[in-house]
């Protein structure tokens, strides 16, 4: 598996935005080769989009098609400028019957 990590700070006067274009592109269609992807917010007003992928490759594919990542596009819709990094993974656990997701902002899909 393969992850990337967009983040950026975003203006609080501008969360509306990211929230905005993050519902927008993750209704479409996504890509092949994509496992899952977060929204996260820090409390001091980082976001991350943390995206699993089968593998770099796909990751590549993703990127070779010549259209802007939707990362990339859901942090500029909210006037930031957002960093980026790509890690391989190395070790992952998880839960063998996994509770069922809450959703911590109602109108948000979690």
């Amino acid at each position: 598996m393969f992850v990337t990590i967009v983040e950026a700070a975003v203006e609080g006067n501008r969360e509306d935005d990211l929230r905005a274009a993050w519902d927008e592109i993750t209704t479409g269609v996504l890509p092949g080769g994509f496992i899952e992807s977060s929204l996260l917010r820090t409390q001091d007003g980082t976001w991350r989009i943390v995206t699993v992928c089968e593998s770099k490759d796909a990751v590549l594919a993703m990127r070779a098609t010549g259209e802007r990542p939707a990362a990339l596009v859901v942090f500029e819709r909210a006037g930031a400028e957002p960093s980026v990094s790509m890690s391989t993974v190395e070790g992952r656990v998880t839960h063998p019957d996994p509770p069922r997701s809450v959703n911590a902002n109602p109108g948000h899909r979690a």
